[in-house]
């Protein structure tokens, strides 16, 4: 009789999980000098606008990334704990709700000289969440698998990281309730964020911020949409209309460049060769003895007229940024000596 899988009680596991979090954000609460001393330690933010304060701070919910105006909600209630022991409860119930338990074991890692010294209590129940944490890990492993058998099977190792990097994100996320969703439903967006996230980082020589891409894939399926209905390509201020662009965004998405890997399909079409296949394999007749100049221009004319125009965007690009330069350079220079390696022989 094989053992039920630990994924299938889940709803228990993370009831445990839960009141963990509870008693370990209440005991922080009692201490309100380590989130103070935490708070210390966070990246300087600008002050946001008058006009958005109050309303991200009511609305944002688990952000590990805090914002301006979060950050001194937070301060104004630890600040009131400290005077009075009555206003702890309000700082548990801001942690339980604002932030995810990740921030809990950086509030707890930052204690001095450590959390066991400050509270014995609160140390127990942070060991506890971290083998509670590891537990819902290795239960709903699976789904980071799966997620990442999906994608490109030569990135399988990074983009297994970056699944289960999104896998985490929802535990630590997740709130059971009896309307709270399956966490497996829950997860799957979390995971699908950080793939996305890592191919949009790893996926092309640039990188360009996500809210580009943003703009970018928004622009794209209005662009479609017009042309699926028979309409013509709208000029730029409507689509900014439409959109609610600004046209700075919309001239920086046509100015942006399409770059793409040596190791990338040189073509639209599907059946198009790869950039390193023209390069590697020019297939010259077999009585042709060239020389190395003449070979050479030979391959540089192949390049031009069969390589896709956005490959000579990211070659010229690469020749100004430095090491970047020098690292395209040895690969083509590479590419060049074995293909003259192979027209020698054929010769």
């Amino acid at each position: 009789m094989t053992a039920t899988p630990d994924y299938t009680r889940n709803h228990e596991l993370f009831s445990g999980f839960r009141r963990l979090q509870c008693e370990l954000a209440g005991r922080l609460a009692a201490n309100p000098a380590l989130i103070r001393s935490w708070l210390d330690s966070l990246p300087h933010k600008e002050p946001e606008s008058a006009e958005s304060e109050g309303s991200r701070a009511a609305s944002s919910w688990r952000t590990a990334r805090l914002s301006a105006a979060r950050r001194r909600e937070l301060a104004a209630l630890v600040a009131r704990a400290e005077r009075s022991p009555d206003d702890e409860p309000a700082v548990a119930l801001w942690l339980l709700r604002a932030v995810p338990v990740g921030t809990y074991i950086e509030i707890a890692d930052g204690a001095k000289p450590s959390l066991a010294a400050v509270d014995s209590r609160a140390d127990e129940h942070y060991r506890q969440l971290i083998g509670m944490r590891e537990t819902l890990f290795l239960a709903n492993y699976g789904l980071a698998k799966v997620a990442a058998r999906h994608q490109n099977p030569r990135e399988h190792a990074d983009l297994l990281s970056a699944a289960s990097c999104g896998l985490l994100d929802a535990i630590d996320r997740y709130v059971p309730s009896e309307k709270a969703a399956r966490f497996s439903y829950f997860a799957r967006y979390w995971i699908r964020y950080h793939v996305s996230r890592h191919i949009q980082k790893n996926g092309s020589v640039v990188t360009f911020p996500i809210h580009q891409h943003r703009i970018g894939r928004r622009i794209e399926r209005y662009l479609a949409s017009q042309s699926s209905g028979g309409l013509p390509s709208p000029p730029g201020a409507k689509v900014c209309s439409d959109l609610d662009l600004g046209l700075e965004a919309y001239q920086s998405y046509q100015l942006k460049p399409r770059v793409v890997s040596l190791h990338s399909p040189a073509g639209d079409r599907a059946e198009s060769p790869d950039v390193e296949y023209f390069l590697c394999d020019p297939a010259p007749s077999p009585d042709a003895v060239l020389e190395d100049s003449e070979t050479a221009s030979q391959l540089r004319s192949l390049l031009r007229s069969s390589a896709h125009p956005a490959t000579g965007v990211m070659l010229a690009y690469s020749r100004s940024v430095g090491a970047l330069a020098d690292a395209a350079e040895e690969y083509l220079k590479s590419l060049q000596d074995l293909a003259l390696e192979r027209i020698r022989r054929r010769g």
